[in-house]
């Protein structure tokens, strides 16, 4: 496989000489749009169907998952193609753990209004966190928040802005310099590059991780592809915070951890002290 990719980039330098490859913003999103929320029955939750509003007058298509013995309620930040019909494996891997959940779908996806940028998906996280702290029955001061693949910029960046228990980083990236520079062959490296729009490659995880405390869960696949795990690993080394943990799914891939049970045995031992 390798020799194959590297075969690919050698032929088409042949062709075309040294390339620039341009990120924009609206590369780095790929919204997808439902036309209903799918109702579905997975005890002990209650779905709530609800509205978050923006700061910037958007609309976000939320549910709120509520469970009669919850001890916390977690807020859930997707990846580029999350939507909240999708996320039956996620939502079961929670099942034994006391915690509602607060999904939603970015502005752009789904039946959410709006158009994905940077600067609006973070807008999106905070109303997302503020609905939790300010609206969820009886626990607005144990919130934890989790964050898969994109999402792990927002899980990071909402615990250094606010008051949250612990932070779950899955399939996450360290910074997009970093991943762009994975996403290539060394071999290659020198014949192409990334024009990468300022609000993206703003972002960094590793700085973020550096500088928060609270207890941390980083989980990543063996055969990522997209993030791979050396990306998790070197979150963890940079990670401050004295209670941390890193677990490597053997065999997982960028978006089927929540199917595996070492993703749900990590879960409830991260989760334990609310059991």
């Amino acid at each position: 496989m390798k020799q194959f990719i590297i075969f690919t980039f050698l032929s088409l330098m042949i062709f075309v000489g040294c390339r620039t490859i341009n990120i924009t913003e609206s590369d780095a999103f790929d919204p997808n749009r439902t036309i209903t929320p799918q109702t579905f029955d997975i005890n002990p939750y209650h779905l709530h169907d609800i509205t978050l509003e923006t700061e910037d007058g958007e609309s976000l298509d939320a549910w709120f998952l509520e469970r009669d013995d919850a001890a916390a309620t977690l807020v859930y930040f997707g990846g580029n193609n999350f939507l909240m019909v999708t996320s039956r494996a996620l939502i079961e891997s929670y099942r034994q753990i006391p915690v509602n959940i607060l999904l939603f779908d970015y502005r752009g996806y789904g039946r959410s209004s709006g158009e994905p940028t940077v600067s609006g998906v973070m807008a999106d996280a905070r109303a997302a966190y503020q609905y939790a702290r300010n609206e969820a029955p009886d626990l607005q001061e144990v919130i934890y928040v989790h964050g898969h693949s994109m999402g792990s910029f927002l899980s990071a960046m909402i615990t250094e802005e606010e008051e949250v228990s612990g932070y779950i980083l899955e399939s996450p990236i360290t910074e997009v310099n970093q991943w762009t520079r994975r996403l290539i062959p060394w071999i290659a490296r020198p014949f192409i590059r990334f024009n990468i729009d300022d609000p993206i490659k703003e972002q960094s995880n590793l700085e973020r991780v550096s500088r928060i405390s609270v207890p941390l869960l980083i989980m990543g696949g063996s055969n990522d592809e997209v993030t791979p795990f050396r990306m998790a690993e070197d979150l963890y080394e940079a990670s401050v915070s004295s209670q941390k943990r890193l677990v490597k799914i053997t065999g997982g891939t960028h978006n089927d951890l929540p199917k595996s049970v070492e993703y749900r045995n990590a879960l409830r031992d991260y989760f334990s002290d609310l059991q």
